[in-house]
């Protein structure tokens, strides 16, 4: 099976660059992977209900340090083979990934997880954003445990 185009969505966690670290090592050469953070309206609305400003100029800060840091991710990726690509969009994050890789068609998701549960009570209830991810889509999910290395 060759791996031509995968998905990885990122926090910037440890543990989303180490689901790019094992993304890279998967990508078959003339792949493409491709970066998408979400901006999470959830915390934007906490953002604004704290006083830190308007809904429109938090997006706008939290959208240019995404894409700094995604070019970062980019530059850094030690591969000339692969294409690199991102993506910075607003919303819930399990449901954004979901209509990502629906609507680019991706074969493949790969995403870190944080390897600890029940670390609020909602996601005790209702899952993390790799559990709803996995849950919800038809496309394969690679889920790669803090500590993974190549």
């Amino acid at each position: 099976m060759k791996i031509q185009d995968i998905l990885v969505p990122t926090d910037f966690s440890e543990n989303s660059l180490t689901a790019l670290d094992f993304a890279l090592n998967l990508v078959e050469p003339g792949g493409e992977i491709y970066l998408l953070h979400v901006i999470d309206t959830d915390f934007v609305a906490h953002l604004i209900a704290s006083g830190f400003g308007e809904t429109e100029l938090a997006i706008e800060k939290l959208r240019a340090t995404a894409e700094q840091r995604l070019g970062e991710m980019i530059s850094s990726g030690g591969r000339t083979d692969i294409r690199m690509e991102s993506m910075v969009v607003v919303g819930k994050p399990f449901a954004e990934i979901l209509r990502v890789a629906d609507d680019l068609d991706f074969k493949l998701i790969v995403i870190g997880t944080r390897g600890q549960r029940g670390s609020s009570i909602e996601e005790l209830l209702f899952g993390s954003t790799a559990e709803k991810v996995l849950r919800a889509t038809p496309v394969p999910v690679i889920c790669v445990p803090p500590g993974w290395k190549a």
